[in-house]
């Protein structure tokens, strides 16, 4: 007898870089079609009409379409994407970029896109088209709804469990195989690291590593302050997308490794990295940490952080006024006088409502 059901939904994404030698070359209404590649069980190609498929945009506009090409009797929903990729950046280099989600692909509406994707006044400005050949970049994202294991279900299957990229950078890390860079931290500490996994997950190494904390020295880089123990942290997340299972310990050396990873995610601007680390101060403010936390939020920038504060202030008067009276709100008042001096108006004029 099945006792227990259930549904995940797991997305299975691929990419694909279409070439177009001798763009310039190209009249007419012409279509160039890209190699097939493989999606969730499914053969795609892009389709792309450099001088435009349709006489309504007057040539002005290249077009460019998604084709599933083995239709089957079952309708396929796709998230798919194009952008020109920029051959003096490929990591990075990616402009006009469109996102689309249409009615789902089947076996009567096998081609889905657009009619206007670049004007060719925006291509010529885009720096993409080098030596007259364009690369294209399409993203493909399929959601396909797997059912769990039933219990007392007797046919059993084999089952593959999805990739883990995270665990294979995170491998990649531990081994150091063809690690490229040296990141120093003072005169002891060396982190052997790939520095296309540091551009990809940080736009202040994406910019070649350079920066007023830093001096670059051939393949090293030395990393001014900064704690060893916060950058091995920040490298955990970089390599495997979510901070060490100790980071999630209630202790007083946890809470102030948070505050450091906060300084850390906002001078690397990890965004993601940032937001976890207010979350997690938001979650353990109290009457002493709230002056100390609203000083941090408005150091860095983080407005969700601060609002929590305000509303953690604004709760009751009484509890105000312990607030004021603690070290972290003097602090605060230290630091940043003006913003301690606006905040309580602001606090003191919502109670007041």
């Amino acid at each position: 007898m099945v006792t227990k059901s259930s549904s995940t939904v797991v997305v299975h994404a691929g990419v694909h870089l279409f070439k177009v030698v001798g763009h310039s070359t190209i009249t007419g209404k012409i279509k160039l079609t890209s190699d097939t590649f493989r999606v969730a069980d499914h053969d795609w190609a892009i389709l792309y009409y450099p001088n435009g498929n349709t006489s309504v945009v007057d040539d002005q506009f290249s077009s460019i379409f998604l084709k599933l090409m083995n239709a089957g009797e079952d309708k396929v929903t796709a998230y798919y994407s194009f952008c020109l990729q920029d051959p003096a950046a490929p990591a990075t280099g990616e402009k006009h970029k469109i996102s689309l989600h249409t009615p789902k692909f089947s076996s009567t509406s096998l081609v889905r896109g657009t009619d206007k994707f670049v004007s060719k006044a925006d291509l010529a400005a885009s720096g993409c088209l080098k030596d007259d050949y364009l690369v294209i970049k399409c993203t493909v994202e399929v959601p396909i709804l797997m059912d769990d294991r039933l219990e007392g279900d007797d046919n059993d299957s084999v089952i593959v469990p999805p990739a883990d990229l995270s665990k294979d950078l995170a491998n990649l890390l531990d081994s150091g195989l063809k690690a490229d860079l040296t990141i120093k931290i003072g005169w002891f500490k060396r982190f052997k690291v790939h520095a296309c996994v540091l551009a990809a997950r940080s736009p202040v190494f994406r910019a070649k590593l350079c920066g007023t904390m830093m001096e670059s020295r051939g393949s090293s880089i030395l990393i001014k302050d900064i704690n060893a123990k916060v950058f091995e942290i920040v490298l955990h997340y970089m390599y495997n997308d979510r901070l060490p299972e100790s980071m999630d310990e209630a202790t007083e050396e946890t809470t102030n490794m948070v505050q450091h990873l906060l300084v850390a995610a906002d001078r690397y601007a990890m965004e993601r990295l940032k937001l976890i680390r207010e979350m997690r101060l938001s979650k353990a403010l109290d009457i002493n940490t709230v002056g100390f936390t609203l000083d941090l939020a408005e150091q860095y920038h983080c407005q969700q952080l601060k609002g929590c504060c305000l509303r953690y202030m604004t709760r009751n008067g009484k509890r105000l006024q312990e607030i004021i009276n603690t070290e972290g709100f003097a602090e605060l008042k230290r630091n940043q006088p003006q913003v301690a001096f606006d905040i309580l108006g602001q606090v003191i004029a919502l109670l007041a409502t």
